[in-house]
């Protein structure tokens, strides 16, 4: 995985050491100012956060410093849900948000969001470089008036919580499992044999130290970034969900500019998303490393069962991505 890391990087300076090339009249004159929103509970210094500051690095340089990329960490300018909804409005240019919170925008993506779709992340990445990725793009302009730029993911969800082991879907039960209030999760866990509790990201934290909830699931890194180690000791690499993360652009923002700012925003994106898809590899091995020494007891079971009772609920969502035709074809994708 570091060569892999590594010929990214050098094709990378490649790409820019190429860029400086491009003749200063190719972009337009004047500036342009993109605000670009994430949501908690992305944290400065992960890889996928370092991914968003290499759009906006890579959007300076492509465009000859034409274009402005500023960045709200952390949920400055609201919730996911009010973010891509001030995108669709142009009050917003940019958007860094989980695709749990854009699939109602574009129902297309349930498609791509049910649990165990995918089998690793590599099938995942070729899908969205590929035609059935542009076919996404193609739905989500279609229904939400918001263009995919890049598909960057955290790496893959699991269990986690404060009282026990769970190495089996038997052990989940007894625990207070907290969900996102999203359909998708809620039917996923329901196929476990558990009544979930949809919660808030922001009440999370202290509703584990209250006892309010006993645990969850999110990707492994957001226990790091958010200290929840602190309280939780237990966490299960179920591999349920890639968290994908999708990077988003007004449709009518982006089709005022010209083409060059369209090129040089659309190739800082899949470059930069090229560069993250690796680096999150490699954290993913160092996030277990780390959460091990703080004390996490971090179990890697066979997760045969937990697969065979979530793949289940697939049926309930084809009519809401558009019919079973287009999950055939991501389930037939290899």
């Amino acid at each position: 995985m570091k060569k892999n890391v590594v010929f990214v990087s050098l094709s990378l300076c490649f790409l820019l050491a190429f860029s400086l090339g491009f003749p200063q009249n190719s972009v337009a004159a004047d500036k342009v100012v993109i605000k670009l929103a994430t949501s908690p509970p992305y944290s400065k210094g992960s890889p996928l956060c370092e991914t968003t500051v290499k759009i906006k690095e890579l959007c300076a340089l492509y465009s000859r410093g034409k274009i402005d990329v500023q960045i709200f960490w952390g949920g400055q300018l609201g919730t996911e849900q009010k973010v891509f909804k001030d995108c669709q409005m142009g009050i917003i240019q940019m958007v860094q948000g989980n695709i749990a919170n854009l699939s109602p925008f574009a129902r297309a993506l349930y498609a791509v969001v049910l649990p165990y779709i995918f089998e690793n992340r590599e099938e995942a990445y070729r899908l969205f470089r590929g035609e059935l990725g542009e076919y996404f793009n193609s739905q989500t302009i279609k229904l939400a008036g918001l263009r995919v730029l890049a598909w960057p993911d955290q790496s893959y969800r699991a269990l986690h919580n404060t009282r026990k082991r769970v190495k089996t879907v038997a052990d989940m039960k007894g625990l207070k499992w907290r969900v996102p209030n999203n359909p998708v999760f809620i039917e996923e866990y329901k196929s476990w044999g558990i009544n979930p509790i949809p919660m808030a990201w922001a009440e999370v934290f202290s509703s584990l130290q209250t006892g309010v909830i006993h645990g969850g699931d999110n990707v492994l890194r957001n226990l790091v970034d958010f200290k929840l180690y602190e309280i939780e000791k237990y966490a299960t690499c179920t591999k349920h969900m890639i968290e994908f993360v999708p990077i988003v652009i007004g449709e009518s923002f982006f089709q005022k500019q010209p083409k060059e700012i369209q090129d040089a925003i659309t190739k800082a994106a899949s470059d930069a998303w090229a560069w993250g898809f690796f680096a999150m590899a490699e954290d993913d091995a160092a996030t277990k490393r780390m959460l091990r020494e703080k004390g996490m007891t971090i179990d890697e079971p066979d997760i045969s069962a937990w697969r065979k009772r979530a793949s289940k609920i697939w049926p309930k969502f084809y009519d809401k991505a558009g019919g079973k035709a287009i999950f055939d074809k991501v389930m037939s994708f290899k």
